[in-house]
């Protein structure tokens, strides 16, 4: 997965000087992860968080959790894979997000998925169903829907969401993030989950809409959680979930700086890439490069002064359809 590059790099949250457990937490993680939502598990407002855990670390991690309370369950041990590594895969055409290679136990190599929780039952049912599609032997494994939505209840995730992502995230024929764009009518950071692989959003889960109400209750209780425990990371997510952003999908999005309206287009002074396993790295240097966008249908059009400087199409016709849209979010306090 590669980094927020661009105005919005991450800071070194080792640096911050953060309470245990985060602190250690951090320590072991070595990134962001799920700070947030490991300092919800311990209070209690999120039932179960899943994560992965460097295998030479899961022993620490273990023990780590049980002092503050919390029942720990390991399932399949897996590494990471490269964009190019998974296309190899007899059906790696159904991968999405999660592209990884499931591990024998007590391999040194990879991470375990662990998942953890105040109630050991909450915990083993979300494990029975949290499990992720991997590729074993080179081929590529496939998980029943019904696993997505009893995993998604076991963490905790509103109901709406939930009924949203049932009828929405089939990456053959649909794009969740845009169907949740085209029924909001007010864009807010506490319901922006675009920058959900850093860990550090207020929204772990894709919304049924970037205003829903369920989801804005639960954010703003992580985020008063958060004020009180550990007020350094405030900041920090806030501004990683405000502002203007173009998405195209969960693969493909861009925080937009220092914009001004335009017509049918924005003005911008500098671009962010949004971490994916498959970002658009291209379409990035292209927004490095100019100051200028309009979204005309499916296509991103790219200017530097009077010139194009790149020309985007979106395709809907096929796996992970693209489609193009602006989104500009405002803060928790505005």
């Amino acid at each position: 997965m590669i980094s927020v590059l661009g105005e919005l790099a991450l800071p070194d949250l080792t640096t911050l000087g953060l309470p245990d457990p985060l602190g250690e937490y951090i320590a072991i993680r070595r990134e962001h992860g799920q700070v947030l939502n490991l300092l919800a598990v311990i209070d209690g407002s999120k039932p179960c968080l899943d994560d992965w855990i460097p295998v030479a670390a899961i022993e620490r991690y273990t023990d780590l959790c049980e002092r503050f309370g919390l029942y720990v369950r390991s399932g399949i041990q897996f590494d990471v894979m490269t964009h190019e590594e998974a296309e190899k895969a007899v059906g790696s055409g159904t991968l999405t997000t999660t592209r990884a290679r499931a591990r024998e136990i007590g391999d040194p190599r990879g991470s375990v998925h662990v998942f953890v929780g105040r109630d050991p039952a909450v915990v083993d049912n979300t494990f029975y169903a949290g499990w992720y599609p991997l590729v074993v032997g080179e081929r590529a494994t496939s998980k029943p829907w019904i696993d997505h939505i009893w995993f998604g209840e076991g963490l905790g995730y509103p109901t709406c969401c939930l009924e949203a992502f049932a009828r929405n995230n089939n990456w053959s024929i649909n794009n969740m993030p845009y169907q949740a764009a085209r029924v909001t009518r007010n864009p807010l950071g506490l319901c922006n989950s675009i920058m959900r692989f850093t860990g550090l959003t207020w929204a772990p889960h894709l919304p049924c809409s970037y205003d829903c109400a369920a989801t804005t209750e639960q954010s703003r209780k992580l985020r008063d959680l958060t004020l009180r425990t550990a007020p350094q990371l405030v900041p920090i997510v806030d501004g990683l979930c405000t502002g203007t952003f173009l998405l195209l999908s969960e693969w493909e999005a861009f925080a937009l700086h220092g914009i001004n309206r335009d017509g049918d287009g924005i003005t911008y002074a500098g671009a962010s890439l949004v971490p994916s396993n498959r970002p658009n790295e291209s379409l990035y240097e292209a927004l490095r490069c100019g100051d200028r966008l309009e979204v005309r249908d499916d296509l991103v059009v790219v200017f530097a002064g009077p010139e194009v400087v790149r020309v985007e199409a979106c395709r809907t016709d096929g796996f992970a359809p693209r489609v193009p849209v602006l989104l500009s979010f405002q803060g928790p306090g505005q």
